[in-house]
């Protein structure tokens, strides 16, 4: 019987009257060759399909059958939840931020008070100590320790997405998908902006659109592919 039941989970060849090779379950579960179940005397078919348990009681969700339970929303206040993480600018988080924990804890008032201004001004000098000679050997101008922070300061302090409905809502001024976020963050961050326009990465690092076009209507963006 062991010797039987290694041969059925190797699939060797066919044991005990199971008749797919490869089987690897006993030979009173084993599916045959015409899509039934061997259960040692009843047959199932096993093309039956049940609820599939999506709510709608009618299993091949087409819509046709009892409605979904209705989402319950809660009303808890705001200071009964723990903030786990918060993005607002791109790349400020992730780029200029190295207490991580502490950062996404604080709130916007954090930002205002310039909490975590030490810890930016240190890591956008970091990124001039590694790239200024680069940038300067491609003929553009670094801007110059304080200057880089206070050209960013009302997009960095505090670290929200903002948007000005009386203007084009593009990024900064809110953002879609065909803006060139970290092109326009890194001119902002990195160049004197008094010498270079703040797109003038742009298509420079990155591609200036997506692979394939995004859809004119909701939710927007490229089927997968």
């Amino acid at each position: 019987m062991v010797a039987e039941r290694l041969l059925m989970v190797l699939g060797a060849f066919a044991v005990g009257g199971c008749t797919v090779p490869f089987c690897t379950a006993l030979p009173e579960n084993c599916a045959a060759e015409d899509g039934t179940t061997d259960t040692g005397g009843e047959t199932t078919d096993s093309s039956e399909t049940t609820d599939s348990g999506d709510g709608d009681g009618d299993g091949d969700g087409d819509g046709d059958g009892d409605p979904p339970e209705p989402i319950v929303y809660s009303d808890a206040a705001a200071e009964d939840y723990t903030r786990v993480d918060r993005m607002g600018m791109p790349a400020i988080n992730t780029v200029l931020i190295t207490s991580k924990d502490a950062y996404n804890a604080a709130n916007t008032t954090d930002d205002g008070n310039i909490m975590f201004g030490n810890e930016i001004f240190a890591s956008v000098l970091g990124l001039h100590a590694a790239l200024d000679d680069e940038l300067a050997g491609f003929l553009l101008t670094p801007c110059g320790g304080v200057a880089c922070v206070l050209q960013a300061d009302g997009l960095i302090f505090p670290d929200t997405l903002k948007i000005d409905l009386e203007n084009d809502g593009t990024f900064p001024n809110g953002r879609t998908l065909t803006d060139p976020v970290m092109d326009v963050t890194l001119g902002l961050i990195m160049l004197d902006l008094s010498v270079h326009e703040v797109t003038t990465l742009v298509g420079v690092l990155n591609p200036t659109e997506n692979d394939v076009p995004f859809e004119a209507e909701f939710p927007y963006l490229a089927a997968p592919h």
